[in-house]
């Protein structure tokens, strides 16, 4: 069954300073969307058929409505409501218990580290992994049947623990993995040669993380942005390809709608190389970020 999933990016505001984050430069030129414009959209959603909901950011947790939507979300008939979030407000049991109660049924926690340092080097606040490690935790334990996933951004400072970061994502209590060659827009683009790494640099490390997941079985544990070409063989755990399968996403922000995701990802985000042309992947994959292209080239890129 294909899921038709809404997600909706309220706002650049968040209480982290990501050395990544691709949104850094719309937090001053765009204002968050109001109550009444998110609520229209969630009923857009529900008449175009969406019957799953992502609050997004920005970071969704510190908007003073957001029980109010999520109870919403659900009074109006989605039947999972969920959220991107940096996990920090979620180390607050009385936040944790009170967004349960609204309607919360799932949640994506952000940890781009295995170790406190790590983490709150790239997050920009120290502590933050502690919190989110916490409200990881007691999300779980208030709501036991809670699906919960995790991102984790692939940076120059931790592609090389990759495999620790999806060990730790796990003992967590992660149900689901995704790994995000991190997109130079924002901080990423403003600080490329800190942040962002080669994928010649971080191809050694993909097949030992999606060992991890093999080892624990974990369904849903993905690769996110990678060219084909540099899966090793792996191409079932490239995300672009398994959401396919099972969903059709549709983005709504302060500045854009965007109805369907996968069709202009591929057009107007990624771009190919003229080696592309002979690559017997061509037609399935959807090649690099152009911000990418720009700065490293398409030598990388080896067709299949």
């Amino acid at each position: 069954m294909v899921i038709k999933k809404l997600a909706i990016m309220m706002g650049y505001e968040c209480n982290n300073n990501c050395v990544f984050c691709y949104a850094a430069d719309k937090k001053k030129m765009f204002k968050p969307m109001a109550t009444t414009k998110v609520k229209v959209e969630l009923d857009k959603g529900i008449q175009r058929g969406c019957d799953y909901v992502d609050f997004n950011g920005g970071e969704p947790t510190i908007r003073k409505d957001i029980f109010e939507l999520i109870r919403y979300a659900k009074q109006i008939g989605y039947k999972t409501v969920a959220m991107t979030t940096n996990g920090r407000m979620f180390s607050y049991k009385q936040f944790t218990n009170k967004i349960v109660k609204c309607g919360l049924d799932s949640a994506v926690f952000s940890i781009h580290g295995h170790t406190c340092s790590l983490h709150d080097y790239l997050t920009g606040v120290r502590g933050s992994f502690e919190q989110l490690s916490k409200g990881l935790k007691n999300l779980k334990e208030i709501k036991s049947d809670a699906y919960i996933c995790t991102n984790t951004t692939i940076t120059k400072s931790n592609y090389k623990f990759l495999p620790q970061i999806a060990e730790n994502n796990i003992r967590l209590g992660a149900n689901g993995c995704e790994f995000i060659f991190v997109h130079p827009r924002g901080n990423a683009l403003k600080n490329f040669d800190k942040v962002v790494p080669t994928l010649t640099e971080t191809e050694p490390y993909i097949k030992p993380t999606i060992e991890v997941g093999k080892k624990y079985s974990i369904k849903h544990f993905v690769m996110r942005y990678f060219p084909v070409c540099f899966m090793k063989g792996e191409i079932d755990f490239l995300s672009e390809l398994e959401a396919l399968k099972r969903l059709r996403e549709q983005h709504i922000g302060p500045e854009f709608c965007d109805l369907e995701v996968e069709k202009g990802r591929a057009l107007f985000g990624r771009v190919k190389g003229p080696i592309c042309v002979n690559c017997k992947s061509n037609k399935i994959c959807e090649g690099i970020f152009k911000e990418y292209a720009e700065r490293i080239g398409f030598n990388e890129l080896r067709p299949i």
